[in-house]
């Protein structure tokens, strides 16, 4: 294993991962997070979470900027990092964006050879095989319109962070951590309050959208990151920041200055709890499926709106959208992910 002490602020950056966590059962916690807000939204049925889905994408980010990060300190090699990265987040998110528009055909209300040649239906495939969702979100004759699977917008902003790690790792040898850790920080902060200011002055939303982009979410995933490389101290001290992490992230509407540090207090919570709350380690021993969980929920939701069943039963909807995510997800696991991710013919020489 190849390690960079230059960047390490701590121990050797293989102490970290291993020994026991619970990355998995936080992962499945933000995963239904987005699923529960996704459904309170599609549906209209309020059921309750306690975390939204907003600050549910935000911990996904968190996570990969101390994982990935992790990761690539290990074996800084950009082939290898391209090759793992890509095995990880492709194959499911081509399943899914093919499983859509093939079974797209099933509920169009447009006959089926008017769909197969539909401009929008190949917009659709284009823009979405190549991560540029926003192009075309919808499928024709499908769900009213509306998005077949909202929560892909992610995927793109995700890939874009992975790209900058070898840079910022670059960097941080060159200039030493923390003079990165503040440009990164002072820029994102201001593209969000730029976005943010520019959305409220005219009320048009794609400054809003502009604003939830990758400028906008170096802050949460370098969070993570800065607590990878200061896990010696943060371990030393986490009895401490924990429950000031906590109330940061509890005030941090009513107290106007504490949204600029929100993005570390949640990364120290997250990361936290995933090396300090031991009941869900077991969890290691087993396949996560929490990405097929984010992945696979938006459309299944979908169907159950145009199935009606919504309209009938608010527990049968929540219990078929749980049910049928799960259901997808397993199977993705078993027969595409972790077959691809353990066959050696894809690892590096």
């Amino acid at each position: 294993m190849r390690t960079s002490g230059k960047l390490w602020i701590g121990k050797s950056v293989g102490e970290v991962i291993q020994g026991e966590n619970s990355f998995d059962i936080i992962r499945y916690f933000l995963s239904f997070a987005v699923l529960v807000g996704h459904f309170r939204v599609i549906t209209g049925i309020p059921y309750y979470f306690p975390m939204s889905s907003v600050d549910a994408v935000h911990g996904f980010f968190i996570l990969s900027g101390f994982l990935v990060f992790y990761s690539y300190m290990r074996n800084p090699d950009i082939r290898h990092y391209t090759e793992r990265r890509t095995r990880r987040i492709l194959p499911p998110y081509v399943f899914i964006v093919t499983l859509c528009w093939m079974g797209g055909v099933l509920v169009s209300t447009l006959p089926v050879g008017e769909y197969l040649f539909s401009a929008q239906l190949w917009k659709y495939i284009v823009a979405n095989y190549s991560f540029l969702n926003f192009i075309e979100p919808a499928l024709p004759g499908c769900f009213q319109g509306e998005a077949v699977n909202g929560s892909l917008w992610t995927m793109k902003v995700e890939i874009l962070l992975y790209i900058t790690v070898p840079i910022v790792y670059y960097l941080m040898k060159r200039f030493r951590p923390f003079p990165v850790f503040i440009v990164i920080f002072i820029f994102s902060t201001l593209y969000n309050e730029l976005f943010y200011y520019l959305n409220e002055k005219t009320g048009n939303e794609i400054f809003g959208i502009l604003k939830r982009q990758v400028g906008g979410q170096l802050l949460y995933f370098y969070s993570g990151t800065l607590v990878l490389l200061c896990f010696d101290y943060f371990r030393r001290y986490i009895k401490f920041l924990f429950p000031v992490a906590v109330l940061v992230c509890y005030f941090r509407y009513d107290v106007p200055l504490l949204i600029y540090v929100e993005p570390l207090a949640f990364a120290v919570v997250l990361i936290g709890c995933a090396y300090y709350i031991k009941w869900f380690v077991f969890m290691r021993k087993f396949g996560n499926v929490a990405y097929g969980i984010y992945l696979f929920h938006f459309p299944v939701i979908q169907l159950s709106v145009w199935l009606g069943i919504n309209e009938k039963s608010h527990i049968l909807c929540f219990a078929f959208c749980v049910v049928g995510t799960l259901l997808l997800s397993v199977l993705s696991w078993l027969l595409l992910e972790k077959p691809i991710l353990s066959n050696r013919m894809f690892s590096s020489k």
